[in-house]
């Protein structure tokens, strides 16, 4: 059900992006929304699995998310400091677009780092000691 749920969350907030496009008044909310929406669904499918598991995929998405942040934050800040005299964005608008990337890029990196686990997990064999050896 919590599932189903987050789904239609992800419709909702495509659908305002969409019409905020088009209206230009709620893009920044939507783009919040639907970055937490992404990191709902995507930490929903990890909570099934063990909880060291869900610690190791946790913290390896954390230290990428980290990484790229800083390289991100760099690039945006020359961008800025270069190219743009007067931003007319405001700061909470930016505040809101920054939390929905960052938590819609954390649920797409645990997505990919719990594909990594579930391939390494298919890989592992287990090796039996014969009565012959």
């Amino acid at each position: 059900m919590r599932k189903k749920l987050l789904i239609g969350f992800i419709v909702f907030f495509v659908g305002l992006f969409l019409f905020a496009l088009w209206d230009g008044e709620f893009v920044a909310l939507s783009i919040t929304g639907l970055g937490f929406a992404i990191y709902g669904y995507r930490h929903e499918e990890i909570e099934k699995l063990e909880e060291k598991v869900t610690k190791r995929i946790m913290r390896q998405v954390d230290a990428t998310l980290m990484s790229i942040m800083i390289y991100g934050m760099l690039v945006v800040s020359i961008i800025i400091n270069f190219f743009m005299d007067e931003p007319q964005i405001s700061l909470i608008d930016a505040i809101y677009v920054l939390l929905g990337v960052v938590f819609g890029l954390r649920g797409l990196l645990i997505r990919s780092v719990y594909q990594e686990e579930i391939q390494d997990r298919s890989k592992v064999t287990t090796i039996r000691k014969t009565p012959s050896s």
